[in-house]
């Protein structure tokens, strides 16, 4: 029987390419557009370590260790927070 896992590896590794070439294509078209790609870049790479911590929570969940879960959601809340503070911001 196959189970479906998701491959952490892979979808953080996908997110930094993304985040690359995202910013260099900022960088290189500059103006209005360059900016939203920036801040498309600056959002991709504050995505990876947040997939990661929403796979902890839901394992966490999972296992009904819900300190862990609280304290793993609340990260999350601040990661989103300061991506949606950095586009803003700059």
């Amino acid at each position: 029987m196959k189970t479906s896992r998701i491959d952490l590896s892979r979808i953080i590794g996908v997110l930094v390419v993304m985040a690359g070439v995202t910013a260099l294509v900022g960088v290189a078209v500059g103006g209005a557009v360059g900016r939203g790609l920036d801040v498309a870049a600056v959002t991709a790479l504050a995505a990876a370590p947040g997939v990661r911590v929403l796979a902890l929570a839901v394992a966490w969940v999972r296992l009904r260790d819900y300190k862990y879960a609280a304290a793993s959601l609340a990260l999350i809340l601040l990661i989103m927070l300061s991506v949606i503070g950095t586009a803003l911001w700059r």
